[in-house]
């Protein structure tokens, strides 16, 4: 018989015939034998289970029909978007869901299969901590018999076992506040679970210490620790590999029992069912857990078995299988002389550390808001990069020009590729803004004139200066002298007589805005005025024509007409230079020097000035607003409208051929929630408030219409929900695409949002302030009364108009601000209360 032969019938179990003489033979010690191994039907059934349990914690969530942290979750009936019906939960198993849902609307095989991370890595956790506690006090009072640390611990021993460990595990949990999470179970279950393998290694260590080989050890004389170590625990170290997996059953029996009293990781959020005589407080499991499903869905045994029958058989499946497992081992131990010398070796260390880093793994991404960063993170910001070059190519996308109308189609087909539904009367998505503007019908034009009245310097429209159509202002082409005049408000009557001796025929005439009464153009009119010159302070907002007749109550283009522009204060610089002059000369501390009458001073300055205003007759117009919308999928809180509202109109294009593309003012905005609502239909992500996304086109007027329609209550009527909707929630933004590494939060801002985004910005690295001084693009991005309101923006975003190109435009802004943006809104639309 060769070696080879031999060696099978030795693994299979059988003795060879004695070998001749001259051949070796196998040792006499016994070892594990394959038929041993392969009979050992506890072992191998039991190893098969863990072996499953273990699989279904590394790749469970792969597998998962659904991510049940962006799924489900609803409380009472929902809209089915593609079926076009209102369905109710629980569901039963179908081909959509092959286990069906739970009364919340979650997929109950994705739930075991996430739940399965959460708690068997907690329960393995929980083990751990047992037996390391147990085998380290049990040894300290075995081997120390009698004395006081004796004592103290068998004494801790008696006071935890003298309360039912279901009991005390439950009040330990609740002390520490189970909303706390994974951390809190386990804290109390390793507090109070190692009582019993304390006793028994303590029990242990009483036999073996009175063993001969220990007297021998002594003899020889060593160190008591040492002894303890090298000659008592590797005779314990097959039960305490044993015990670790019967522990780990005793720990998932106790984790289902507890969740048959409704406690479970993370305790959920307590919803009112019902009305307020019949209603009932609910418990809704915001983390998959075995324990979380039972608890729910016990209730449901007599209707609906399924929903309580799967997690009850993933309980019974795995303590099993963890019993079994340690039966086997325990047969296996004891027939065979395995060595079980590998638990004290450095590597177990390793072992012991990899499975501490694994659940503070599991309890850092335990909860929906780790999952809703990991999404908010797979915002793309490239494909955002790439419409907002599309947008800022659109000339401008000025009110009443072409550009406006590309871009609302660009944006409406959006929406409906990424399942938004229309947002407006009649299946439209398209909201008709209706309003009134004037528009050029040339090129406006402002120039400096030397004393010859040859050029000196000419600005440029929009950037220098913009045009008023308020009061008289309008159409004209003047050349004439410039005056400057000022005024102190405290001694300034401010009535005609006031005026008495000031003449300003065929003038142009320089004021400053805060120091110039606000309806001084019309004085100086009737004075003979034939221009207005306003200086502005240094916000481009304010240089920006005016095209809209914004207020019934207003006279605009009132007859006759006069040119009156508002400049910039370093075109005011420009033009006071020819005098040899600055503004500083003209104004000190808010009040004009060498006041000679009462209250104002004029000042005839050596400067030509031409100005050139050409307008249309008024327009009626529709500005189209684009409105997508999803149905929130939980009756109970789909009312609940999440409004997300940005501008995408800019400045347009001049008749000149001037373009004005607003890459970061605001085509960075709009492209950022593009890409916010694609990555919504990628990830398959179920709202569950109602959402209303709007891009606004007439952002920039004076007028813009958006909180008249946001608070009228008829503009969500039309809108498939089955209650009343009212905006809980608004968010606005602008100017992501540019500006210093600080996201600022608008100071009026909500403190609930504000810390919503804070949470997403410190994952970023991205510092987060409020700024009183923050610069607000338009009076579209207001503070609304009613709803939580947030508003932020990069700091440094508002830069010079002509500067705002999209070769300025930085992809890395873009991605972080709408990972920002992304998670504020899944949290907003998926979490149970707005708190």
């Amino acid at each position: 018989m060769n070696k080879f032969t031999r060696f099978v019938l030795h693994l299979w179990g059988k003795r060879p015939a004695p070998p001749p003489d001259g051949e070796n033979s196998f040792p006499t010690r016994t070892r594990p034998r394959l038929r041993g191994v392969l009979t050992n039907f506890p072992l191998m059934f039991g190893g098969m289970i863990v072996l499953g349990l273990f699989l279904s914690v590394l790749f469970g969530p792969v597998f998962a029909p659904t991510n049940p942290y962006i799924t489900g979750q609803v409380a009472g009936s929902y809209y089915d978007a593609e079926k076009g019906e209102w369905l109710s939960h629980p569901l039963s198993p179908s081909q959509e869901h092959p286990l069906g849902t739970d009364q919340w609307g979650n997929d109950i095989l994705s739930f075991l299969l996430y739940g399965a991370r959460n708690t068997l890595v907690a329960c393995a956790f929980v083990t751990m901590v047992r037996v390391i506690l147990g085998v380290v006090l049990g040894a300290i009072a075995g081997w120390n018999e009698g004395t006081l640390s004796d004592k103290l611990i068998t004494g801790t021993i008696g006071a935890i076992s003298a309360v039912p460990l279901l009991i005390s595990s439950m009040i330990l949990v609740y002390a520490l506040d189970i909303r706390r999470g994974l951390p809190v179970f386990i804290a109390a279950l390793s507090a109070l679970g190692w009582t019993e393998i304390a006793q028994y290694i303590r029990s242990e260590f009483l036999v073996l210490k009175r063993m001969p080989f220990i007297e021998s050890a002594r003899a020889v004389g060593a160190e008591e620790i040492s002894i303890a170590v090298r000659h008592v625990i590797p005779n314990i170290l097959p039960q305490i590999l044993i015990l670790l997996f019967l522990e780990m059953g005793a720990v998932l029996m106790l984790l289902g029992e507890l969740s048959f009293l409704g406690i479970f990781i993370g305790g959920g959020s307590h919803i009112a069912m019902g009305d307020e005589i019949m209603g009932a407080i609910v418990k809704l499991a915001e983390v998959p857990e075995w324990g979380a499903m039972l608890a729910g869905g016990y209730r449901w045994l007599r209707a609906k078995p399924f929903i309580v029958a799967f997690p009850a058989l993933a309980f019974f499946i795995s303590v099993t299988g963890l019993n079994l497992f340690g039966e086997g081992l325990r047969r296996l131990l004891t027939t065979y002389r395995v060595s079980t010398n590998f638990l004290l070796k450095k590597r177990m260390i390793l072992v012991v550390i990899l499975l501490s880093f694994a659940t503070v793994f599991i309890i850092n991404n335990t909860g929906p808001a780790p999952w809703f960063g990991r999404i908010a993170s797979n915002f793309d910001g490239q494909s955002a990069y790439g419409y907002n070059e599309k947008l800022a190519s659109m000339d401008g996308r000025g009110v009443g020009q072409i550009g406006l109308e590309n871009a609302a189609v660009l944006i409406e087909e959006k929406f409906a590729e990424y399942d938004f539904l229309p947002g407006w009367k009649h299946s439209s998505y398209i909201y008709p803004l209706t309003t009134q503007i004037v528009q050029l019908e040339a090129q406006p034009v402002l120039e400096v004139l030397d004393g010859n009245g040859d050029l000196v310097q000419a600005f440029q429209h929009q950037v220098d200066f913009g045009f008023r159509i308020e009061g008289h202002g309008g159409s004209g082409d003047v050349a004439l002298p410039l005056t400057f005049v000022g005024f102190d408000a405290a001694r300034l009557a401010n009535s005609w007589e006031s005026y008495q001796g000031l003449d300003l025929r065929d003038q142009i005439v320089l004021l400053v805005e805060g120091n110039a009464p606000a309806d001084f153009a019309t004085e100086a009119l009737l004075r003979g005025a034939r221009g207005i010159l306003w200086v502005t302070d240094e916000n481009p907002g304010n240089i920006r024509s005016e095209i809209q007749l914004a207020d019934p109550e207003t006279y605009y283009l009132s007859k006759p007409n006069i040119p009156i522009f508002k400049i910039s204060p370093e075109a005011a610089g420009v033009i006071l230079e020819g005098a040899e002059m600055s503004l500083g000369d003209l104004i000190v501390a808010d009040k004009t020097a060498n006041q000679a009458n009462a209250g104002w001073y004029s000042l005839p300055l050596p400067v030509g000035v031409h100005m050139s205003l050409s307008l249309s007759d008024p327009l009626t117009i529709e500005i189209p607003c684009v409105m997508g919308f999803l149905q929130g999928s939980d009756t109970k809180i789909a009312k609940e409208l999440v409004v997300v509202a940005v501008n995408y109109d800019g400045l347009g294009k001049d008749p000149d051929g001037t373009i004005f593309p607003g890459a970061n003012h605001n085509a960075s905005g709009i492209s950022t929630l593009l890409e916010v609502i694609r990555l919504w239909q990628e990830q398959g992500i179920d709202t569950r408030r109602s959402v209303l996304v709007i891009a606004w086109g007439g952002g920039l007027l004076d007028d813009p219409g958006f909180t008249a329609f946001l608070g009228d209550p008829t503009s969500y009527r039309h809108l498939p929900a089955q209650r009343r909707l009212n905006p809980a929630v608004v968010i606005q933004f602008s100017g992501l695409g540019a500006g210093e590494d600080t996201l600022l939060l608008h100071p009026d801002s909500s403190e609930r949002l504000g810390q919503y985004l804070e949470e997403k910005a410190l994952d970023l690295g991205v510092p987060l302030a409020r700024d009183d001084s923050i610069s607000i693009p338009s009076d579209f991005f207001t503070r609304q009364p009613d709803a939580d309101w947030v508003y932020f923006t990069w700091a440094g975003s508002t830069v010079p108009i002509e500067e705002d190109v999209f070769e300025n435009i930085q992809m890395e802004k873009l991605e972080n601000a709408g990972e920002i943006l992304s998670y504020l809104l899944i949290k907003l639309s998926r979490q149970s209360y707005l708190n």
